[in-house]
Protein backbone atom coordinates (compact mmCIF):
# COMPACT_ATOMS: atom_id res chain seq x y z
CA UNK A 1 0.00 0.00 0.00
CA UNK A 2 1.33 3.90 -1.11
CA UNK A 3 0.99 6.23 1.74
CA UNK A 4 0.61 9.83 0.80
CA UNK A 5 3.35 12.23 3.01
CA UNK A 6 0.63 14.40 4.74
CA UNK A 7 1.70 15.22 8.78
CA UNK A 8 -1.24 12.95 9.63
CA UNK A 9 0.05 10.02 7.88
CA UNK A 10 3.85 11.11 9.40
CA UNK A 11 1.61 11.12 12.72
CA UNK A 12 0.17 7.77 12.34
CA UNK A 13 3.51 6.17 11.06
CA UNK A 14 6.00 7.20 13.54
CA UNK A 15 3.93 6.52 16.35
CA UNK A 16 4.93 3.01 16.53
CA UNK A 17 8.70 4.20 16.25
CA UNK A 18 8.28 6.34 19.48
CA UNK A 19 7.65 3.77 21.80
CA UNK A 20 11.17 3.01 22.22
CA UNK A 21 12.70 5.62 19.75
CA UNK A 22 13.18 9.50 21.65
CA UNK A 23 14.11 11.44 17.96
CA UNK A 24 10.73 9.69 16.62
CA UNK A 25 8.76 11.23 19.80
CA UNK A 26 10.47 14.39 18.81
CA UNK A 27 9.46 14.26 15.57
CA UNK A 28 5.78 13.19 16.07
CA UNK A 29 5.87 16.55 18.38
CA UNK A 30 7.54 18.30 15.55
CA UNK A 31 4.34 17.84 13.21
CA UNK A 32 2.03 20.12 16.04
CA UNK A 33 1.59 23.74 15.01
CA UNK A 34 2.65 25.85 18.72
CA UNK A 35 -1.08 26.07 19.03
CA UNK A 36 -2.69 22.73 18.41
CA UNK A 37 -5.39 21.70 20.19
CA UNK A 38 -5.97 17.51 20.18
CA UNK A 39 -8.58 15.53 21.51
CA UNK A 40 -8.06 12.06 21.95
CA UNK A 41 -9.73 10.30 24.65
CA UNK A 42 -8.39 12.92 27.17
CA UNK A 43 -9.92 16.18 28.38
CA UNK A 44 -8.68 18.83 25.18
CA UNK A 45 -5.22 20.24 25.45
CA UNK A 46 -3.59 23.04 24.07
CA UNK A 47 -0.10 24.52 23.39
CA UNK A 48 3.00 22.20 22.89
CA UNK A 49 3.61 21.65 26.50
CA UNK A 50 0.73 19.78 27.34
CA UNK A 51 0.73 17.81 24.19
CA UNK A 52 3.85 16.91 24.66
CA UNK A 53 3.35 15.72 28.38
CA UNK A 54 0.23 13.31 26.87
CA UNK A 55 2.27 11.66 24.14
CA UNK A 56 5.18 10.66 26.66
CA UNK A 57 2.39 9.25 29.06
CA UNK A 58 0.89 7.32 26.42
CA UNK A 59 4.06 5.76 24.29
CA UNK A 60 5.83 5.17 28.12
CA UNK A 61 3.24 3.09 29.08
CA UNK A 62 3.48 0.57 26.08
CA UNK A 63 6.82 -1.70 24.71
CA UNK A 64 5.46 -1.69 21.05
CA UNK A 65 2.83 -1.08 18.92
CA UNK A 66 1.46 -2.01 15.39
CA UNK A 67 -1.01 0.99 13.61
CA UNK A 68 -2.27 0.13 9.99
CA UNK A 69 -4.79 3.38 8.54
CA UNK A 70 -5.98 4.65 5.75
CA UNK A 71 -6.10 8.58 5.03
CA UNK A 72 -8.66 10.76 3.28
CA UNK A 73 -8.96 14.28 2.22
CA UNK A 74 -12.40 15.12 3.54
CA UNK A 75 -14.75 17.45 1.86
CA UNK A 76 -14.37 20.36 4.07
CA UNK A 77 -10.41 19.53 3.57
CA UNK A 78 -9.42 18.53 6.45
CA UNK A 79 -7.82 14.80 6.61
CA UNK A 80 -9.46 11.74 8.35
CA UNK A 81 -7.16 8.63 9.04
CA UNK A 82 -9.41 5.14 10.12
CA UNK A 83 -7.06 3.21 11.96
CA UNK A 84 -6.59 0.62 14.16
CA UNK A 85 -3.86 -0.69 16.14
CA UNK A 86 -2.94 -3.50 18.52
CA UNK A 87 -0.15 -2.84 21.38
CA UNK A 88 1.90 -4.37 23.75
CA UNK A 89 1.53 -2.70 27.59
CA UNK A 90 4.56 -2.11 30.07
CA UNK A 91 2.63 -4.30 32.33
CA UNK A 92 2.61 -7.11 29.47
CA UNK A 93 -1.28 -6.91 28.79
CA UNK A 94 -2.24 -6.72 25.14
CA UNK A 95 -4.73 -4.22 23.90
CA UNK A 96 -6.58 -3.59 20.61
CA UNK A 97 -7.84 -0.17 19.86
CA UNK A 98 -9.25 1.48 16.68
CA UNK A 99 -10.89 4.63 15.95
CA UNK A 100 -11.06 8.24 13.09
CA UNK A 101 -8.56 10.90 13.58
CA UNK A 102 -9.41 14.13 12.57
CA UNK A 103 -6.88 16.55 11.30
CA UNK A 104 -6.67 20.31 10.53
CA UNK A 105 -3.49 21.39 8.99
CA UNK A 106 -2.27 25.25 8.73
CA UNK A 107 -0.70 27.08 6.19
CA UNK A 108 2.85 25.30 6.85
CA UNK A 109 1.32 21.87 6.98
CA UNK A 110 1.44 21.40 10.25
CA UNK A 111 -1.59 20.07 12.58
CA UNK A 112 -3.38 22.70 14.49
CA UNK A 113 -6.10 20.57 15.53
CA UNK A 114 -6.55 16.94 15.96
CA UNK A 115 -9.91 14.95 17.08
CA UNK A 116 -10.09 10.94 17.23
CA UNK A 117 -13.07 9.13 17.72
CA UNK A 118 -12.90 5.69 19.13
CA UNK A 119 -14.60 3.11 17.53
CA UNK A 120 -13.31 0.32 19.78
CA UNK A 121 -12.33 1.42 22.94
CA UNK A 122 -8.74 -0.42 24.48
CA UNK A 123 -9.29 -3.11 25.71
Amino acid sequence: MTRSSTALDRYMGLSDRAVHDEAALDEVLALFAVDTTIEIGTEPAHGSEAIAAIYRAHFAAHTETKHFWNTTVLDDGTLGAEWVCAACKTDGSLTTVAGVEHATLHAQGLISHLHNEFTRLPG
